[in-house]
Parts: structure tokens; sequence; C-alpha cells
């Protein structure tokens, strides 16, 4: 966080947990997001590019931290 990578959006999981998502901060859009959870202190890269499916309605791709580990729609990152 201390190169103040571009945050791309932000999102509320069905945990209640406040996801934001970041661009990698020196590798750019070359790089998959980010996801950050500031409140566990938890950061991972995602296999996403884009938001769209981890933001749908549908949750299919849901981000989450669950006892530290980044899960995508229900399955470990």
């Amino acid at each position: 966080m201390n190169l103040e990578p571009t945050k791309y959006g932000s999102m509320v999981n069905s945990l209640g947990q406040t996801i934001d998502f970041y661009e990698h901060p020196t590798r750019g859009d070359e790089h998959p997001v980010i996801a950050v959870c500031h409140e566990l202190k938890k950061a991972a890269t995602t296999d996403f590019y884009e938001l769209d499916d981890m933001t749908a309605d549908h949750k299919e791709y849901e981000p989450s931290f669950q006892n530290g580990v980044l899960f995508i729609g229900g399955f470990e990152a």
C-alpha cells in the first residue's frame, strides 16, 4: 500500500467483509486484480483481470477471506 496502487472498486461480500480491489502497484493491468480486506489486514492476488464476475449479483465468484486465505466463490484462490 506504500506504493499507492490504483483502487478499482469495492464491495461488501456475503460475510460482511469489505473487499477493496487494487491494480498491482508496479505491474499495472498486466497483473490480476488484488483483493484487500483492510479490516483483516489481508491481501491476495485473484485470477481475475476485471471486477465484473467478482462483483456480480449471482455471487458465483464472490471473494472472501476465510482463516486468512482468499476464497473465490467458495474455492481457495
